[in-house]
């Protein structure tokens, strides 16, 4: 089943309608269901208020039994010289640090915005430094790329850096989204940029 898809957009307060949609598509659900998808519904729309610059995207929700997914698309490219004029425009001159699994996301949705040879020069820039990306993408099937939230979470686990890992853990612990989401997946098809994530109704 899938609800109305509705075009929210950064420059209003999206909130309160994809909420609305929300509540609505998940009337059926236990009281606990219905808090759950609506806290990954505030969650995501808090993130999408987040992003530099002005844009719109696609809001909706789809089931297949006990698995839901919020869906959030959008076709707007951010060019690095439109975002630097944004932050110059900005009180700190600078996008906030990107901590925590949320930041990871808004980063790399933020980042799946870009051009692909800005994207490239980014992960370069990065491997010259000798830094992982945690917003690196990864190659799927065609000219598909995803980023993963739990690909970052297995990144976590797995880092040797043990003062950066255990202040992401710690991070993770709080995450309304890390917490009751079974998965959080950005992906870029053509020109187009999606953000799903999805939760499993108990």
């Amino acid at each position: 089943m899938k609800s109305e898809v509705i075009v929210i957009g950064t420059n209003q307060d999206c909130t309160e309608k994809a909420l609305n949609l929300t509540e609505e598509f998940a009337a059926s659900l236990p009281k606990k269901g219905q808090m759950r998808l609506h806290l990954l519904a505030e969650e995501m729309m808090n993130l999408f208020r987040s992003i530099t610059g002005e844009m719109e995207a696609e809001y909706w929700i789809e089931n297949n039994g006990d698995k839901y997914a919020l869906h959030l698309d959008t076709e707007t490219i951010m060019y690095s010289k439109k975002r630097s004029e944004l932050m110059e425009l900005s009180s700190k001159k600078e996008n906030a640090a990107a901590k925590g699994v949320i930041g990871k996301i808004r980063e790399a949705f933020e980042l799946a915005l870009l051009p692909e040879d800005e994207r490239d020069a980014m992960a370069s820039h990065h491997a010259m430094l000798g830094f992982a990306d945690p917003t690196s993408f990864s190659a799927a099937s065609g000219d598909n790329e995803f980023w993963k939230m739990s690909d970052y979470i297995s990144g976590v686990e797995n880092s040797e850096d043990m003062e950066f890992a255990q202040e992401a853990k710690d991070e993770l612990e709080k995450s309304i989204i890390a917490n009751l989401a079974k998965e959080v997946t950005i992906g870029i098809r053509g020109g187009k940029v999606s953000m799903t994530v999805e939760w499993t109704a108990e």
